[in-house]
């Protein structure tokens, strides 16, 4: 089953220097390992390919790039496979063999962008988009590249964990606290997307006002023993509490409470 956010507006939530929007951060796993990008980040162009920075190519797929910035060329070489594309141009020369594709190779903040699609497949990789999770799976094994499923957890739909998210989530099981709980780990992979993940998935049941307020909270913790105090707060649109457990250790444990749980809530509180 695939993730589908029926959101029909935009979360303008600022998680350190990021913009979080009703969207998954764009994301790349090759053979099943999710890969990263410390610095120059894949982005969809206005032809909507997955556009990756050329680094990328060499470290992912095992291959040589060559940059000739005098001819704004570059060449991807990969044992018996040659690849080269020019900046701003649809032509892909595959040993010899020209082609076109519907979108260019660009240069942006002196970083060189390929299309990842053209230039793994001229690789002999199978690519497959995921647009709901907006992840591309590229297989380099000679198996054809698959999309993962997703579940649903307390009416929410969530990515798969570790490969598509790493943000914790799981039904509570508690009678105390019954809902989706959710954990935020500061020692776990990148801190901001799971954050992000975290707020685009309220996104389906919350307020934006709600998921940008327990966003600002749950981010002045940003130290492992640093202590951060318990905060419950009434979300209108789904008109259930979201909580946020005391913590002093690495973990940022946040309850998404259930509606019954909640009204006896609501009455008790007053607020």
């Amino acid at each position: 089953m695939l993730l589908s956010l029926s959101v029909c507006f935009v979360v303008s939530i600022m998680v350190g220097q990021t913009s979080v929007h009703a969207d998954f951060p764009l994301r790349v796993v090759v053979n099943g390992t999710k890969i990263g990008f410390p610095d120059a980040k894949p982005y969809l162009d206005k032809n909507s390919r997955v556009m990756v920075p050329v680094r990328f190519v060499s470290e992912a797929l095992g291959a040589k790039v060559d940059w000739d910035e005098k001819a704004s060329k570059v060449t991807v070489k990969q044992k018996d496979k040659t690849v080269i594309l020019f900046i701003g141009k649809k032509e892909i020369d595959v040993n010899g063999k020209k082609d076109q594709m519907d979108t260019v190779a660009v240069t942006s903040k002196q970083r060189t962008f390929v299309p990842l699609r053209f230039v793994s497949q001229a690789l002999g990789a199978a690519v497959v988009w995921d647009s709901a999770v907006r992840t591309a799976y590229i297989n380099t094994n000679g198996e054809t590249a698959s999309k993962a499923e997703t579940e649903i957890i307390g009416g929410l739909v969530v990515p798969k964990w570790n490969t598509h998210t790493d943000l914790l989530i799981a039904e509570t099981g508690s009678t105390v606290f019954p809902g989706v709980s959710f954990q935020v780990n500061l020692l776990r992979a990148d801190v901001n997307k799971q954050i992000e993940d975290l707020a685009i998935i309220l996104s389906q049941k919350c307020d934006p006002a709600s998921i940008e307020e327990l966003v600002n909270y749950i981010k002045q913790k940003d130290e492992r023993w640093e202590h951060l105090g318990k905060k419950y707060l009434y979300d209108e649109r789904s008109k259930r509490y979201l909580y946020v457990y005391e913590t002093e250790y690495e973990g940022i444990d946040i309850v998404f409470l259930s509606a019954e749980k909640s009204k006896v809530w609501k009455k008790n509180l007053g607020d």
